[in-house]
This record gives structure tokens, sequence and C-alpha cells, in this order.
């Protein structure tokens, strides 16, 4: 059954209708994700000004904190819009809604004259971002191949890193309003491109529209042999129509042990993600990296990281499927784990113990650097690509936009929180948390987190509700 399954890569970036004559337009797919990475990009070179007295709208460092957070609580119902769109309207249409309120938020950053704009924009572009983060990883997850859904997956962190770049590389370099006009543009481009995507094929079988699934896979695989097509698109049908024999609801989260495990693993990787306290470091990079007195300037130092991230994330995809979900998330999570001790090391013998640190400050640009790219590597992507294929189809939507909820309430405490802790007890209290919670996450993920490489989405299912499966054999024997 052979597939070009370089046209399913081209997928996650791109739509290709290809019927041998002529190529449609390049559409990018995850787009949507850049929009999001730019709007947490944002406040790295935008909150130092800001707060700076050359500023048009005086900020306070509480102001500052809630500037960064309202974008996290913004998310909260933009998951839950999510939830109740992406399976009646689809996908396709779904991830196209989210690009208006991630549009708008940019509208009102150029015209705010107060910081209270401000936090308004930041909720309403949360609100995108929720939307986006649920059906993102579906999407993906539902038009890929068992053996490169991984890598396709791993474009959603991906893309959101190459928009937190483009605000980092072009923030430093211009004014405050010319930064949000640049970033606007990438919402009107996705507009203009993504509305020729072909929607998710889970989502057509769903819907009974065998015509257009088969259309999809064609146009995705490209298949010589008509015979192949009908034996994944059989398959297809029978994984959905397995899933929606009884059809989803809030309650299945209790009643079904696969759907339990599922819960506690994307729960559990998002705890972990969250409390090694990414919103918080990736808010204030360029203030964090003020504080090592380098000699770098701290945007260049800020747009060195963003680049590195982007290479991690292209590395991550290349790496999910060759080595596994478990050991780049074993691996990444104890760097980092490591990168956070050496920060919260350097600050106590700064801060607390009153140590000069001038010449040694490339320690807290290295852990902080190392951080953030063993995070990209494998710790950031993985707990949102595992989305899309923890779930079955019939409980999909609500389950993925429940573990979204969950993460964006965690994100929110910890990025409020961040500045709290560190104006009462210093930053290091605050990234020894951080470093506490990898060494811990390291034990969940090695004694819960499952191997899903390799595996359909039929089959991930099956081996969740397998121990559920060998009782009822049991009793049935008896």
């Amino acid at each position: 059954m052979p597939t070009n399954q370089w046209l399913q890569y081209l997928a996650a970036l791109t739509e290709t209708l290809e019927n041998t004559k002529h190529i449609h337009d390049i559409v990018l797919a995850t787009l949507s994700m850049a929009i999001s990475g730019s709007h947490i990009g944002w406040t790295s070179p935008t909150l130092p000004y800001l707060k700076s007295n050359d500023s048009h709208l005086p900020t306070t460092s509480n102001d500052a904190s809630w500037i960064v957070s309202f974008y996290l609580l913004g998310s909260i119902p933009g998951n839950l819009i999510a939830a109740l769109m992406v399976d009646r309207y689809g996908r396709k249409s779904t991830l196209l809604f989210a690009g208006l309120p991630l549009l708008f938020g940019w509208i009102l950053i150029i015209f705010a004259w107060n910081p209270y704009v401000l936090y308004t924009s930041r909720f309403i572009s949360g609100i995108g971002q929720g939307i986006t983060y649920v059906v993102c990883p579906m999407y993906i997850g539902e038009i890929a191949s068992k053996n490169i859904r991984g890598a396709l997956g791993s474009f959603v962190k991906l893309m959101v890193t190459l928009g937190e770049l483009y605000a980092h590389t072009i923030g430093p370099f211009v004014d405050y309003h010319y930064l949000a006009y640049y970033c606007a543009i990438i919402p009107v481009v996705f507009f203009l491109s993504f509305v020729w995507m072909p929607e998710s094929l889970y989502y057509l079988i769903l819907k009974k529209d065998q015509n257009g699934a088969a259309e999809c896979l064609q146009r995705l695989n490209c298949y010589k042999s008509k015979q192949g097509l009908e034996e994944v698109l059989d398959q297809m049908a029978k994984t959905v129509m397995k899933d929606m024999t009884n059809r989803g609801n809030f309650w299945d989260i209790f009643h079904s042990i696969g759907i339990r495990k599922a819960v506690i693993i994307s729960f559990g990787l998002q705890l972990i993600l969250q409390f090694s306290g990414i919103a918080a470091i990736e808010s204030y990079t360029q203030e964090i990296m003020a504080e090592s007195d380098s000699g770098l300037s701290p945007g260049i130092s800020v747009i060195i990281l963003s680049n590195l991230q982007l290479i991690a994330g292209i590395a991550a995809a290349v790496l999910v499927d060759k080595l596994g979900r478990r050991p780049l998330l074993l691996s990444t999570t104890f760097l980092a784990a490591l990168a956070l001790t050496t920060s919260t090391i350097f600050y106590v013998v700064k801060l607390y113990l009153g140590r000069k640190m001038n010449n040694f400050g490339w320690i807290l640009d290295g852990s902080v650097i190392v951080y953030e790219f063993v995070i990209a590597l494998g710790l950031s992507p993985l707990p949102y690509m595992m989305l899309g294929e923890l779930f079955p189809t019939n409980i999909k939507g609500i389950a993925v936009s429940l573990a979204n909820i969950w993460a964006s309430i965690l994100a929110f405490f910890v990025s409020k929180m961040f500045q709290v802790v560190t104006d009462y007890c210093g930053i290091y209290t605050s990234f020894g948390f951080f470093a506490i919670t990898c060494f811990i996450g390291i034990g969940f993920i090695y004694f819960v987190v499952p191997e899903t490489s390799g595996k359909s989405l039929l089959e991930i299912q099956e081996d969740f509700n397998c121990h559920r499966q060998r009782s009822n054999q049991r009793q049935t024997n008896n």
C-alpha cells in the first residue's frame, strides 16, 4: 500500500492538491498555531518597553503580570467553545473561526490607550488560542498515518515556536505599534490560505461523507491502487463507527477505563509541562536574560534562543517517531530539571547570598537557553501532540477541550504567580519549584505514560482497554 508520505508532511504545513496536471496554492494548516505563538512571544520584547519611562502606556509590574496571564485566562472559554463547535461544524471551520479573535486581539493592541484595553485584547486573543490548541492536534492526528503521526503532531508546537521567533526577532527593532502591525499579517494570511484545506478524514467519515473522505485520502496519500485506498478508508470507518457506537458525553470520561487512563496521562503531562514554568519563562524571557549581566543584549539573547527553539522543534518532528514518545519525554524532562536547578543556584548565589556574578552571567543565559531548547524538543510539543491520539473519536472533542482547560488554568496560575512569588520570595523560589516539578515528572512519565509510536488510533484504544477486555474474557470463561 504505497504512499507518498511527504505529502502528509506538506498537509500539516500545507495542503497540496495534486491531480498530475497542476498544484493548487500551498496552504498553511498549522498557521493558526503561529498566530498564537506571536501573541505569546509579543510580551517578551514589549513588557520591558511598557514598564519603562518611555512607554506611551504607563504599566506597573502588576499590570504586566495581568497582561501576560489574561491571555491564558481567555483560552479557558476558548477551549469550551472548541468543544461545542468541533464535532458540529468540523475541524476546518472551527479553526477558521479561531482566527477572528486572534486577529481582533492585534487590532485592540494597536489602538490601546490604557492597560485595561490590553487586558481585553489579551483575553480575546486567548479565546482564539484556546480553540486552536484543541482543534489543531485533533486535525493533525486524524489526517496522519500512524508511522509519521508523531512528526506531524510536532508541527503544532513547532509553529507556535515559529510565531514566537517572529515576534522576538522583530520586536527589539521596531516600535510598539509596528510590531502589532507585523504580527497582524499572520492571521490575514491564515484566512486567505486555510480556506482551501481539506476537512479531517475522521470528521468526514463521522458525517458519513464517504465521497469526501475518499477524495481527501486520495489527495493526502496519492494511492495508486483503488483497493489500497478502500482498505484504509474501510479501516478508518470501522474505527469511527466503533468509537461512535455509544455517542460520547462528559460522563464517559468516568465510565470507560481506557478514557480514564488517557485523562490521567494527558492531565499529568500538562501538570509537568506547566509547572516546569514554561508560560512564565517564555513571557518574561527578555527580563530574565537581563538579570545575567553577561554583556550580551537581552533582545539578541532572546532571538538566539528562539532560533534554537525552532531547531529543537524541527528535531522533535524528526525524532518523535524514531525514538518514541517515552524516551523523548524522559530525556527532555530530566535535562530541563538540570537546567532549572542551575538557574536556581545562580539566583541563590547572586540574590540570596549577595555574591557578585558579573563574570558568570553566561551560566544563567546558558541554563535558560538549554531549558527552553530541551522543552521545545520534547516536553512541550508531546503533551499536545498526544492529545490527538489518546482519545477515541466519540469523546475526543470533550476530552481534548478539558485537557486544554486544565492546561490553561495551570498556565494562568503559573504566569500570574511567577511575578508575585518573585516579588515576595525571590525568583530563585520560582525556579526551584519548577525544577522540583520536573524531577517528580520523570517518575510519572516512567510509570504511567505509554508508548504510542507506531500504533494506529484503534490499536492505542485497544491497548488502553485491554485490561477490561481480559477481565470480561475471564468472566465469560468462568
